[in-house]
């Protein structure tokens, strides 16, 4: 019986280290360029706006414009999980920003056509900020 106790737990920690893994695996260089890259989609809007959308991000990222910039371009290797980490919570600041924003059109929007006119929409808002609460919730216990 002791063999088949040892057994399972040898296979639950195999189960544990197959989970670990792919929490590892999505701290993947990939993913860090591609928030970078959303940010400063959303920054850079018109000639001229590159070098301070990149300046900004990479402010905000805690990195200099060069070393951002080689990350969205895929020309770093391996960021590591302390740069993943500020690009992800400089996202997620980035996305409560905009969230922010949307909140504030909406209220002008109620106040303007009254709130029946925008009831859906108002939860769809709160279901996303709930989402992205979730989210800084998640990246604050690693």
């Amino acid at each position: 019986m002791k063999l088949s106790e040892t057994n399972q737990s040898i296979s639950a920690g195999k189960k544990e280290a197959k989970a670990k893994m792919s929490v590892v695996d999505a701290f993947s260089p990939e993913t860090a360029a591609e928030y970078a890259r959303r940010m400063y989609r959303r920054k850079y809007q018109n000639w001229g706006d590159e070098t301070r959308a990149l300046e900004e991000m990479s402010f905000l990222c805690g990195l200099n414009p060069r070393s951002l910039k080689r990350l969205m371009k895929g020309e770093t290797k391996d960021p590591g999980i302390r740069v993943f980490g500020r690009i992800r919570k400089a996202y997620l600041d980035f996305c409560s920003r905009q969230l922010a924003e949307l909140q504030t059109e909406l209220e002008v929007e109620k106040a303007r056509f009254g709130d029946a006119h925008f009831e859906d929409l108002d939860r769809e808002v709160e279901a996303l900020a709930a989402k992205l609460r979730a989210a800084k919730e998640t990246a604050k216990g690693r």
